[in-house]
């Protein structure tokens, strides 16, 4: 407990001494808080780089299955006929998908345009009353 009694107890020192204090906090702090960002930032390179890769190599394995897959479509007959029946089935993934997604974007652009037509009422509302009480208040 003696050691923690200040030796001069003139109120500027005691001032300066904390002032001092709060700065090696504050530097400590600083220097916490660089540790473990720079610690954070390792870590999301890490994964992003481990999620780059997983999808190359996801990209890899989709290449080889739709490249084996037309030989797996034997029953068609010749080559080119498993080919076509192959571009077909992506043709009809590809109409469901822009379907599927042109709806939804008509929907989002609905709902968008809705909330904007509120909002757009409710800041008119608040102007006019507004400038009624601005008008009556003169």
């Amino acid at each position: 407990m003696a050691g923690d009694a200040p030796e001069n107890t003139d109120p500027i020192s005691l001032a300066r001494q904390v002032v001092e204090d709060a700065i090696k906090l504050a530097r400590a702090e600083l220097t916490v808080i660089g540790a473990e960002l720079k610690r954070a930032v390792i870590q999301l390179v890490i994964a992003t780089v481990l999620i780059i890769v997983a999808f190359v190599f996801l990209l890899i394995a989709v290449i080889e299955a739709l490249g084996a897959l037309p030989s797996g479509l034997g029953i068609l007959g010749a080559e080119w006929v498993r080919w076509l029946a192959l571009g077909g089935i992506f043709l009809v993934l590809a109409a469901v998908l822009i379907f599927i997604g042109q709806s939804r974007a008509r929907k989002a652009i609905k709902r968008g345009r809705k909330s904007i037509e509120g909002t757009l009422k409710e800041d008119a509302e608040w102007l006019r009353e507004l400038t009624k009480r601005s008008v009556s208040g003169s």
